[in-house]
């Protein structure tokens, strides 16, 4: 914080000499999320043990904007998502007996410039988000609903962004490094995304290759989406995804003796979804999602993304399914699997906004979780299922305006009973996790 001020008062000197107005056209948004939430069975699927926990987590966005001069504006993106309602009250400063103040806890998570109209291109240079929520290949940027257990670190990405546009066509480049790691030149990041419509069709194209020079891992990621508003069928819309992994990644493979595997994975999904005018306003959708999974070592078939965001369900993919009884590693390549590798994703929803009451929306989803590959129990005894579980998650959301609105919300997920292991006393605890809470946003 202290350098954002020095700087600042740096920006303040040069421009007063060059007659210039510091912070022209200031302009600010934001917003505060504050989720309180109950759960309950997460470590052990019992029932009958005292293992219900719950918390309030908040966090405050502020982002800020000015011209710098006709053709430039610089954005910055304050955030402090560490506090949690009950723990000890936060100084402005830490000190020896609390060094966690307010000013320690907040995060410069974007600092970039907008260029406008450069070489025919718009350009985004600095620390930035990039993507959108809930992606199955690339995003950057902070966690949205569901949320987690804690909000978490907000990811932005250090990078040049170049959009090019021309009638129906959008053309975005991206340069820049996900991360420095110790001396060497770190994870680097480049790709190209190629956006058009024609006719009822909105089409997307896209190509992401990152390079970890520390451990000589080469990542490629082809992929293409495609949505349709049906021209029969009036309010339906039905999308789909295919992504392809290449590159290649140093891994040591001795009964080929070999270091390096080939990236072979891939993902696919597909999704509709209906809205129609029934006393109110009615949606509907359907979605299902493979993102593939690998046996053992001899190739990378397991699909790796970019940057991850694909996370249907509070529980499952929210909260997060944490028992020590039950567990898949859900596409990280990096954890060792309890029942497989890999993810399929059915997911059936419904949403309804009454005619008379248009600022209540009410939400309906089942999620049934497998993997994609299983893996072979060391016990010839013991057969283990695909099935993670199935969840089923009522959400209330009361729009009270544009800028407030809250949600309540419960869940509840079911795990695969021949996937639970038993204790000691050779009891089998499968029963349900619960969570249950509310979620508060208020712009600005």
């Amino acid at each position: 914080m202290k350098k954002v001020i020095s700087l600042l008062a740096v920006l303040a000197f040069f421009g007063s000499m060059a007659n210039a107005e510091l912070l022209k056209n200031f302009k600010y948004d934001g917003k505060l999320e504050v989720n309180g939430y109950n759960i309950n069975n997460a470590k052990d699927f019992d029932s009958d043990k005292s293992d219900k926990y719950g918390d309030v987590d908040t966090r405050l966005m502020l982002n800020m904007g000015f011209d710098l001069n006709d053709d430039a504006n610089a954005v910055v993106t304050i955030v402090k998502d560490n506090r949690q309602w009950g723990t000890e009250s936060e100084r402005i400063n830490g000190d020896a007996t609390n060094d966690e103040g307010i000013l320690n806890n907040l995060y410069i998570d974007q600092a970039y410039l907008n260029l406008k109209g450069v070489v025919g291109m718009d350009h985004k240079v600095g620390r930035q988000f990039y993507g959108n929520p809930g992606d199955l290949v690339i995003y950057y940027g902070p966690k949205m609903w569901p949320y987690q257990i804690t909000f978490g670190d907000v990811s932005a990405i250090d990078a040049w962004v170049g959009t090019y546009n021309y009638k129906d066509w959008t053309v975005t480049g991206i340069m820049g490094k996900e991360e420095r790691v110790d001396d060497h030149m770190g994870k680097n990041l480049s790709g190209i995304d190629v956006k058009t419509k024609i006719d009822r069709f909105n089409l997307n194209a896209y190509y992401y290759y990152r390079v970890d020079n520390s451990n000589v891992d080469m990542l490629g990621l082809l992929g293409f989406r495609a949505n349709w508003d049906c021209r029969y069928v009036e309010g339906l819309n039905i999308g789909g995804e295919y992504d392809h992994n290449n590159g290649s990644k140093k891994q040591y493979d001795l009964e080929n003796d070999k270091y390096y595997h080939e990236y072979k994975g891939y993902a696919w999904k597909v999704n509709a979804e209906y809205k129609r005018d029934l006393a109110g306003k009615l949606g509907l959708k359907a979605e299902y999602a493979y993102l593939s999974g690998e046996k053992d070592g001899s190739d990378v078939k397991l699909y790796t993304p970019i940057a991850f965001d694909y996370r249907p369900g509070i529980i499952s993919n929210g909260f997060g399914v944490s028992s020590n009884y039950l567990y898949s590693n859900y596409g990280e390549p990096d954890q060792a699997p309890r029942i497989g590798t890999g993810m399929k994703v059915f997911n059936l929803g419904a949403n309804w906004t009454p005619e008379k009451l248009n600022k209540l929306n009410i939400a309906f989803d089942y999620i049934n979780s497998k993997v994609a590959e299983k893996i072979k129990a060391d016990d010839p005894n013991i057969s283990i299922k695909d099935t993670v579980g199935n969840e089923y998650d009522i959400v209330a959301t009361w729009n009270h305006s544009d800028n407030v609105s809250v949600k309540g919300y419960y869940a509840m997920f079911k795990p695969e009973k021949d996937n639970v292991e038993v204790d000691s006393n050779n009891v089998k605890h499968d029963d349900m996790e619960t969570a249950f809470g509310a979620a508060f946003v208020v712009k600005f």
